[in-house]
């Protein structure tokens, strides 16, 4: 007994000390933390993953979408015909409030690019009431299903245009404002 007691008066014997405590500590710890959580002492290393299958398509795990591209093809423009930023941003130039400009003249203007049903939608409209003069971005395009959404930042706001491909070249075929 003495001998053990001399032993443990010696910085080695603190050491042993000390190494023992931590050990009951680290040992109580984890079955309290194993009995809160319902687990044993095997699942404190974490839970076993399972290997991902290997498969030509790697994003195959994503799942599906709903998207089926199958089912609307690029649309077909005619030779020569402009693209969509560009219909775009001619629709949005002709559309800007100008002031002088008669509601004939301004029609006149976005006739060229806009659908049958949006010219008759627009038909009373008093050019004076357009809420912005200015572009003061490019547009930036966004497909949505058979329609392509143009965004056009304007000073006060956003226009948002809905194009679609009709007769071979593109057309605006809705018209909103976003004030910023």
């Amino acid at each position: 007994m003495r001998t053990v007691l001399r032993l443990l008066g010696t910085r080695y014997g603190v050491a042993l000390v000390l190494v023992v405590i931590v050990l009951v500590i680290v040992t109580l710890g984890r079955t309290v933390l194993d009995d809160e959580r319902g687990g044993s002492a095997n699942d404190a290393v974490g839970p076993t993953v399972e290997p991902v299958p290997k498969s030509a398509d790697p994003f195959i795990s994503l799942g599906d979408d709903g998207v089926d591209e199958s089912v609307a093809p690029a649309p077909s423009l005619s030779k020569g015909a402009a693209d969509a930023a560009t219909v775009a941003t001619r629709f949005a130039k002709a559309w800007l409030r100008k002031p002088g400009v008669t509601g004939d003249q301004w029609r006149a203007g976005l006739k060229p690019d806009a659908s049958t049903d949006l010219m008759a939608s627009l038909a009373d409209t008093d050019p004076a009431d357009v809420p912005t003069s200015t572009i003061t971005g490019t547009a930036q395009l966004q497909a949505n299903g058979a329609t392509t959404v143009a965004r056009v930042p304007a000073e006060g706001g956003t226009i948002v245009l809905g194009l679609q491909v009709s007769g071979g070249r593109w057309q605006v075929t809705s018209l909103d404002w976003e004030m910023a």
